[in-house]
């Protein structure tokens, strides 16, 4: 038998419900922002533009949920339990386990977690009986129990009958050099990150500015009905947009910094590219000073 065994969860529902809600949301988010642009009317433009922000609020969420399944494992050897979802880590020496158990099989109901979706059963309940519970899990269909000294973990391999058999023979063949108990999770990666005060002071400096772009263009709205958006070369002449065109670049910025503080995020707890994720939030400045510029630019002309 192979010294370590790899087990995927039961994924295929859940990518299958993320990737089509994700595609949904991001087509609808689009169709608003595409009606906003063609409006010429002010009322409908905000309308529309509300829209497509509502429509992408969720997607950042979800996309994470998706990545967390898709890279997700369990993995067993004869010294512990090894968990990865996501961005989150957990190692479990073989000594701590105490039982395992099927959720179908237990003689009580088992309480899921607030808010679990299809693909995503993550989070902490409390039960009676078990204590905390602490949810690792896709389907609810194929849950088990392992209960250690502090808590009951929850998980859901797709194959639920190989890992039984893979845990009952790595017990017994005993633990050679146990490992230490660990776990990273998103909460004390964002803790870590905050504390780092390159990463804060880039982030909280796109925040500031893209708060500020929101601020300045909320200003000059109700003060010109039109703005310069261009120069048309074919034309010879400046082209002109109503005034409420420039909300979209407050946004566009808020988008953009939610990109690269997510890539930056990522980067971050990788081990060697820890200046990579510097850069990365450092470019989070380059869109709203761009957008900044580009609105001063518009007053001036």
């Amino acid at each position: 038998m192979d010294n370590t065994q790899e087990f995927q969860p039961a994924r295929r529902r859940g990518v299958i419900f993320h990737a089509g809600f994700l595609l949904l949301s991001i087509s609808a988010s689009g169709g608003f922002f595409m009606l906003a642009m063609a409006q010429e009317t002010r009322g409908f433009f905000i309308l529309y533009l509300v829209g497509g922000i509502v429509a992408f609020l969720p997607v950042p969420m979800f996309a994470y949920r998706l990545f967390s399944l898709l890279r997700a494992k369990y993995i067993l050897d004869r010294d512990g339990l090894h968990i990865q979802w996501g961005l989150r880590t957990e190692d479990i020496p073989m000594i701590e386990i105490e039982w395992l158990r099927v959720a179908d099989e237990m003689p009580y109901d088992i309480p899921m977690p607030r808010f679990s979706i299809l693909g995503a059963i993550i989070g902490v309940q409390q039960s009676n009986e078990l204590g905390t519970l602490e949810f690792v899990a896709s389907d609810s269909s194929k849950l088990i129990l392992i209960a250690t000294r502090q808590k009951v973990l929850v998980i859901s391999p797709g194959d639920m009958e190989g890992f039984q058999y893979a845990f009952r023979r790595f017990s017994e063949l005993g633990s050679i050099a146990p490992i230490k108990p660990r776990s990273t999770n998103v909460e004390l990666m964002m803790t870590s990150m905050l504390k780092d005060k390159f990463a804060r002071n880039f982030i909280l400096a796109g925040l500031i500015l893209s708060i500020s772009l929101l601020i300045v263009v909320s200003f000059i709205i109700p003060t010109r009905a039109t703005i310069i958006m261009g120069f048309n070369t074919a034309l010879g002449i400046m082209e002109e947009a109503p005034s409420e065109r420039l909300l979209l670049l407050p946004v566009s910025s808020l988008f953009m910094l939610v990109a690269d503080v997510s890539l930056g995020s990522y980067l971050y707890r990788k081990e060697g590219f820890r200046v990579a994720s510097y850069f990365t939030f450092a470019s989070s400045l380059i869109t709203p000073i761009s957008f900044l510029l580009l609105v001063f630019t518009s007053i001036i002309l």
